[in-house]
């Protein structure tokens, strides 16, 4: 079973590992990619079952999605992950922390649905019927959800447009099966890391509430940042900030 996988290599720059969220692929990165890759050596990864990497583990599970990803990502790298892509990059970093040099994340809620002791999320009803929604038309739920993460946003227009044109090209094979990843709760996980850690929010996000990057801070003991305007793709919306801070964040801190 193997993944798509887009090198750009850059000779003697930091490994750095670009993990998407759900519903997407890889081709999310495109423009933000192209101003990483001076200071970075790349690799695009798609999940199981998204993007371009039609395979997935039946059944789908972190466990095994981190067991693929071991297979294709370079022995040791920066990790960066947007949405749902932070969450598995944490659930990564937590079993091979030799192997993450840092860790970003995105946009992306550790625990993604409510939880008493964690009311700064998606509430449990709204998710259950976004899972009905999704069994009963996949393609209308894709276009209702790439809508909500960038209505209200600055460069909402241009962003929407970019993720109607990846869905459109790349209709993912396990949107339902992947969706799963979102009920897991890495806040443990993400409370131990030994690596640095960095975390972007977005302050209109609809999908992670601004909320959430002061209990991240409070989890985490690092400062967290988030971006005016925003939606849930900060490093469309706001790239060249966001490009500032991961080389801020990781100068004088991160061995190539």
């Amino acid at each position: 079973m193997s993944l798509y996988v887009c090198r750009r290599e850059n000779k003697g720059q930091p490994e750095l590992v670009l993990l998407h969220g759900w519903g997407m692929g890889s081709d999310v990165w495109e423009e933000f990619a192209q101003a990483l890759s001076p200071f970075f050596s790349l690799t695009l990864i798609d999940l199981p079952g998204l993007g371009r990497s039609s395979q997935y583990p039946e059944p789908y599970s972190a466990e095994s999605v981190i067991d693929m990803l071991a297979d294709v990502a370079p022995e040791k790298a920066i990790w960066l992950g947007w949405s749902m892509g932070g969450q598995v990059s944490i659930e990564y970093a937590a079993k091979y922390p030799a192997r993450v040099n840092a860790l970003i994340t995105v946009a992306s809620n550790p625990c993604f649905v409510q939880r008493d002791d964690w009311p700064c999320a998606m509430d449990e009803s709204t998710h259950q019927k976004f899972e009905q929604a999704l069994e009963a038309n996949q393609a209308k739920t894709l276009q209702r959800f790439i809508m909500l993460q960038t209505q209200g946003a600055s460069e909402g227009r241009e962003t929407l447009k970019m993720l109607k044109r990846i869905i459109k090209d790349v209709e993912p094979a396990a949107a339902k099966e992947s969706l799963v990843l979102l009920r897991d709760d890495v806040r443990d996980k993400l409370s131990v890391l030994s690596m640095p850690v960095l975390q972007l929010f977005g302050e209109k996000d609809l999908l992670v509430p601004v909320e959430a990057s002061t209990a991240c801070e409070q989890l985490v003991g690092t400062k967290v940042k988030v971006y005016p305007g925003a939606g849930h793709l900060p490093f469309c919306s706001h790239g060249d900030d966001v490009l500032a801070d991961i080389r801020e964040f990781l100068q004088g801190s991160v061995t190539k």
